[in-house]
């Protein structure tokens, strides 16, 4: 009989049953988030715990890792722990709590990773400050939308979403953001969101990341090979001034 890890246990909350995994991650959420509150918006724990691209390439790597935990107003706090809570138990069932868990730190850390690299081209991401669950939520929400298809919310408690409409819903809904508070803004809310759909839909990373390091390794060896100069069959011979 298989031993169950630590993950795959459950808490008993308010007379009902949370995932280990999700209640972990909602008690840092809601610990962090309100910790950092007590110092006040600049306190220090919110300024060494939020995603600032400029300062990462500075060394705070830790950033890509805890930027999702500090959420700046109570109302997003309680909507994202809800939105863990109402998800997170049907994408345990899908993925169990170990690639769940994975998943969550994969579309919070890359989409962050990757927005840090931006900034060395788009200089408005350098020092903007991002933070909060919006990101990986709406990533999981997508998920969830992919894997559960005949399953349905209630927008607004009245509209009911389900499958391709909520994925339209949950990416529209992002893109309007952008486009009324500037887009700089969302840059890792919809990476997150796109890198999810595109992982659903069987895109290799892997691959991808081989070959983005093949196109870099190519463009390296041209640029140090720009130089030479090919030999002409019939060239007369001169053998001091090339090499073989």
């Amino acid at each position: 009989m298989r031993r169950r890890s630590f993950l795959e246990g459950d808490f008993l909350v308010l007379g009902g049953r949370v995932p280990r995994v999700v209640g972990v991650l909602i008690g840092l959420t809601l610990a962090l988030s309100i910790l950092g509150a007590l110092g006040g918006r600049e306190g220090p724990l919110r300024a060494a715990g939020v995603l600032v691209p400029a300062l990462v390439w500075s060394g705070q790597a830790w950033r890509l890792f805890t930027w999702m935990f500090f959420e700046m107003e109570p109302i997003s706090l309680l909507f994202s722990c809800l939105m863990l809570w109402w998800f997170g138990r049907d994408l345990i069932q899908a993925w169990g709590a170990g690639g769940f868990l994975g998943r969550y730190l994969a579309f919070s850390a890359l989409p962050a990773a990757l927005t840090v690299l931006m900034s060395l081209a788009w200089t408005d991401l350098g020092m903007a400050v991002y933070s909060g669950q919006w990101a990986i939520t709406g990533a999981l929400v997508i998920a969830w939308a992919t894997l559960f298809p005949s399953r349905q919310l209630l927008l607004y408690f009245v509209f009911p979403l389900g499958g391709r409409n909520l994925v339209y819903i949950t990416l529209g809904t992002t893109v309007l953001f952008g486009l009324f508070y500037g887009l700089a803004g969302f840059v890792p809310h919809l990476l997150a969101e796109s890198l999810m759909l595109a992982y659903l839909r069987g895109v290799s990373f892997q691959r991808l990341w081989l070959e983005v390091r093949y196109r870099l390794w190519w463009r390296g060896f041209r640029k140090r090979s720009s130089h030479l100069r090919a030999v002409e069959k019939d060239a007369p011979s001169q053998q001091d001034r090339w090499l073989h």
